[in-house]
């Protein structure tokens, strides 16, 4: 058996995951930067933070990841770490990951490659899915992490960890009245792009 023909072949299989993924910025005219062979880098702007993306291939996955968004505060809270797992129960699609100390956040999106290639709306839809969850849990994560100890009550811990909720002031982010119950938003058709560089 031949080692170093399979890494070979391997190394290609990556290098041509990655050429496409540049195609794919390309054509959405997204800049990026190499940063690796196996890797790019960009930035996201949302509505609520710039994101810094970093995509890469790693055991024949797509990791799509916005590293360390959340730094130098202690995360390891059963508030924190409830709305958290909150969030990635509702969205299967997304991971948060804790720094080894605790005190930063990272969020992920992987892609099972295997032996094909990645296709161009699955690859809008990776990185949708991560700059989307990630843009609209921040405000809720901020909240969370600065508020007093006084406002965490066993009676309101629910409703605050809840990340389909509305605001606590009933006023919709976008400043439109929603009176659904749905477990997720509506869909608006005249919703304002989000600017992506």
């Amino acid at each position: 058996m031949n080692t170093g023909n399979e890494q070979s072949g391997s190394d290609r299989a990556v290098q041509q995951i990655i050429e496409q993924v540049k195609v794919y910025l390309t054509d959405a005219e997204i800049r990026f930067h190499d940063i690796a062979d196996d890797a790019v880098e960009l930035y996201m702007q949302g509505h609520n933070l710039t994101m810094h993306v970093v995509i890469y291939v790693h055991n024949s996955h797509l990791i799509f990841r916005v590293p360390g968004f959340i730094r130098n505060v202690d995360m390891r809270r059963p508030d924190v770490m409830q709305f958290l797992m909150q969030v990635m129960s509702d969205i299967l699609d997304i991971r948060f990951e804790l720094g080894k100390d605790g005190n930063s956040l990272s969020a992920c999106c992987q892609h099972i490659l295997e032996d094909a290639s990645i296709t161009r709306r699955q690859f809008d839809l990776a990185i949708m899915v991560l700059i989307h969850i990630v843009d609209d849990t921040y405000p809720h994560l901020m909240k969370l992490i600065y508020q007093t100890d006084s406002l965490q009550t066993p009676e309101n811990s629910e409703t605050q960890n809840d990340f389909t909720s509305e605001p606590a002031d009933n006023q919709s982010v976008d400043g439109d009245e929603n009176e659904e119950s749905d477990e997720f938003a509506p869909i608006v058709s005249d919703e304002e792009t989000r600017k992506i560089n």
